[in-house]
């Protein structure tokens, strides 16, 4: 359950007489049709609602404005308001966000929100307003799976001398050549070229991201490694945050925490019926053996123990006893 309710925060939201317009762009790394788009278009029509029109915030999909690396930077330097990247890509700014990554951590989405909505999630976003961040929200990409156009990966050996893309960063980097394979870092954006021509392999992302970015015309197999579990931070501009007026920023505080029950609902959704289609689409998909799943994990241990000294013991410690106390 999300922390801040709702109630709490309306009672804040009533907007001064006389306040200015405000317009604000937010940008994305996916498509229109993808969660990560559909969450973001959700908060701005909640803005736009909840200030009868004085807040206005364009929605610019499919990175038109960037990688998540360039429209991060962007949101640091206040040319740029709002973005969603992964927690992958925010652990390149505050280290600690690199934990929520560790592979096979979590069992559920639900034992994801319950760590992400609680204290621990909340320890993250409180580091974000010194690196010109200021963190609304946790939402979700989801568990991620591999793809690839060479072989169904059914055991641990399987992923061995795989070409495949990973995010820039060297977690994934160094957990899939951990498993055997030659990990190829590259933005999202331009992943579809490089499957296409057989540059690498496959890749590994959530069902909605293989949907939506058509990867199930250059890959054949699919298989559910679940291997990590990804979120996504609903980020905001500091400069950009400080110029507003308190009710202003309660009014986005809101809009932003109704805005996430959307996409979180709709990122379940469609991770659920996205997998009939992918089969539709000629995508043959196995179910990888908890057995399998534990062995790679067994496979990772070198590479977990280097992240947790990474990303801080306290910071692994904590992560761990909040997932410990957390629903499955």
């Amino acid at each position: 359950m999300i922390k801040t309710t709702l109630a709490a925060l309306a009672l804040a939201v009533a907007t001064a007489a006389g306040a200015q317009d405000i317009k604000a762009r937010i940008g994305t790394s996916l498509p229109d049709s993808h969660p990560q788009t559909l969450g973001a278009r959700k908060f701005a029509e909640l803005a736009d609602k909840k200030s009868k029109g004085r807040i206005r915030i364009a929605v610019f999909s499919n990175a038109q404005l960037g990688s998540d690396q360039q429209m991060q930077a962007a949101l640091r330097g206040g040319t740029q308001e709002f973005t969603v990247p992964s927690t992958a890509t925010l652990a390149n700014l505050v280290k600690e966000f690199g934990v929520i990554g560790l592979p096979f951590s979590f069992a559920s989405e639900q034992q994801a929100d319950a760590v992400l909505d609680g204290p621990f999630g909340q320890s993250l976003l409180a580091r974000l307003p010194e690196k010109d961040l200021v963190g609304l929200a946790f939402w979700e990409n989801g568990f991620r799976n591999i793809t690839n156009s060479r072989r169904p990966i059914a055991r641990a050996e399987d992923v061995v001398g795989l070409k495949l893309r990973t995010m820039q960063k060297s977690l994934y980097i160094d957990l899939f050549n951990g498993l055997g394979a030659n990990a190829v870092p590259m933005a999202v954006n331009e992943l579809f070229t490089a499957l296409e021509t057989r540059a690498v392999d496959g890749q590994e992302n959530p069902y909605t991201v293989v949907y939506t970015q058509k990867f199930y015309d250059v890959q054949k197999y699919l298989s559910t490694t679940g291997h990590a579990y990804d979120a996504l931070v609903l980020v905001v501009s500091k400069k950009f945050w400080d110029r507003l007026a308190p009710a202003d920023r309660a009014l986005l505080q809101q809009a932003a925490a109704e805005a996430t029950v959307y996409q979180r609902q709709t990122s379940r959704a469609l991770n659920t019926s996205l997998r009939a289609e992918l089969v539709k689409q000629g995508m043959q998909i196995n179910e990888v053996p908890e057995a399998e799943r534990a062995r790679m994990r067994e496979r990772l241990a070198p590479v977990i123990a280097k992240y947790q000294a990474a990303v801080g013991e306290d910071t692994a410690k904590a992560f761990f006893d909040a997932i410990a106390n957390a629903a499955r």
